[in-house]
């Protein structure tokens, strides 16, 4: 399996590039009012089909709109259904036969501007009622306040660890950024290809602002593909003095952990900002 990482780092107005491995830095674009976005709803049951929906609204041009339906549950959470349509303004809508046991579930939607939005969790099993809450049980989830998947995580807790060991402040996971990064990873691992840009031209700045993370002073974003585990791609990161950089920058604040297995294996998406 071939493994790969690159990284990129927009930080103030200097632009500097160097080849291994390839790192940018460039003033980033001030974040702006864009009337054009993408909303998810929270997953509904109905009868016996648990229905993720998606809305874009505010948009002058046409654009592919995608919605997922995901479990949240440990480890990678699983795509259970999807649908794409192209259109200006509109909804879209796609649903899986109910489980009859509780599931977390939630919606992803996404359309080729690079807008982003994703639901709260919704908890429903086959026969729930609006509003039932299931009985409390035990379960290996993330602790509370975490923001996206015990893999993406642990990504984020083992990039801490190597912050405090560089004397430098831990990051937030923040919901905006990991939507972003998250995004980029599923794109990267949906199109198969591999670049801090995606195919409809759009940058990981351009990917922050779209997921409402403002306002932007500066970013920067390492993504790999094919190591197995978050302990293995955070250690490639370190062994590479561009990755390295963005890892242990000390002005960062925030971060956003997107981990998606695809064809290739594992793609990852690390996406670093301050306010």
């Amino acid at each position: 399996m071939r493994r790969l990482i690159r990284a990129l780092a927009c930080l103030g107005g200097l632009a500097v590039v160097s080849t291994t491995p390839a790192v940018i830095a460039a003033s980033p674009a001030q974040a702006g009012h864009d009337p054009c976005r993408v909303q998810a709803a929270l997953p509904q049951l109905n009868g016996t089909t648990v229905r993720a929906a998606g809305t874009r609204v505010g948009c002058t041009d046409s654009s592919k709109l995608r919605v997922q339906l995901r479990w949240a549950r440990p480890g990678p959470d699983p795509l259970l259904a999807k649908k794409h349509t192209t259109l200006k303004n509109g909804k879209v809508s796609a649903g899986v036969r109910c489980s009859t046991g509780w599931r977390t579930y939630y919606t992803i939607v996404t359309d080729t501007d690079g807008h982003v939005a994703r639901s709260k969790g919704a908890r429903l099993k086959c026969g729930s009622a609006p509003g039932t809450k299931p009985a409390p049980t035990p379960t290996p989830t993330p602790p509370a306040g975490s923001v996206g998947t015990q893999v993406e995580e642990e990504v984020v807790r083992l990039t801490n660890e190597a912050r405090k060991r560089a004397g430098c402040a831990p990051l937030t996971h923040d919901a905006k950024l990991r939507a972003a990064a998250h995004w980029h990873s599923a794109d990267m691992a949906q199109k198969n290809y591999f670049s801090h840009t995606s195919k409809d031209g759009k940058s990981p700045g351009d990917r922050i602002k779209a997921a409402g993370f403002a306002p932007i002073r500066a970013w920067g974003e390492n993504i790999a593909m094919g190591q197995p585990t978050p302990a293995s791609v955070v250690k490639t990161w370190l062994n590479s003095s561009g990755h390295r950089a963005n890892i242990e920058n000390c002005s960062f604040t925030h971060i956003g952990s997107g981990a998606v297995k695809g064809s290739r294996g594992m793609y990852w998406t690390q996406t670093f900002a301050r306010h």
